[in-house]
């Protein structure tokens, strides 16, 4: 063969290979490609989603944490305001300060009221347990149970106060005292 015609066929083979990968290039690599940009596409889409919702589930968690300490709270609210009608709380309050402050309980009637509704859909009615309690002892030791009544969990309110003079047991003796009150104690209605 001679020098041109092996110069003409390694140039025309060059050509071959040139289109060939040209050829290639555009059916194999340029769609491969161009599923590569698609999928870094979807990933970086996914990674976004995935911050996103990690910051969401932070946020919830952090959600599920305040609401937990503040059921601690509601259940000091439910002493304070007690979540249902209960004479047996209101009762066991009166009975524990008095035997608390040395006051004799003689009697105790209880009647609950009509509940009060409410000007809001939002916020429940009030209810109202009222008390009529008959007591005994000494001025200094009523006058500390009314004092535990004011600082007392439970909401009371003393709506009337009988005084009476009641026995002396000798001279020298502390003169016991005999009281009528009337108490009202509030609770939320359901």
């Amino acid at each position: 063969m001679k020098p041109t015609s092996k110069r003409i066929l390694f140039i025309l083979l060059t050509m071959f290979f040139l289109i060939a990968s040209v050829v290639v290039y555009s059916s194999f690599i340029q769609s491969a490609y161009s599923q590569v940009v698609s999928l870094r596409g979807q990933l970086a889409s996914e990674q976004s989603n995935y911050q996103q919702l990690s910051q969401t589930i932070a946020q919830i968690k952090t959600l599920i944490d305040k609401f937990q300490s503040q059921s601690s709270d509601r259940s000091k609210i439910s002493l304070i305001l007690p979540t249902s009608k209960d004479p047996s709380y209101l009762l066991s309050q009166i009975v524990g300060l008095a035997q608390a402050d040395g006051v004799v309980i003689s009697s105790v009637g209880t009647q609950i009221l009509p509940i009060q509704p409410s000007g809001s859909n939002i916020v429940k009615g009030i209810g109202q347990i009222k008390a009529d309690v008959a007591l005994s002892g000494s001025y200094a030791s009523f006058k500390t149970f009314l004092k535990q009544m004011e600082t007392n969990i439970l909401i009371l309110d003393v709506n009337n106060l009988k005084l009476s003079s009641s026995q002396q047991s000798g001279a020298g003796s502390v003169p016991t005292l005999s009281y009528n009150i009337s108490l009202t104690s509030y609770y939320q209605s359901n």
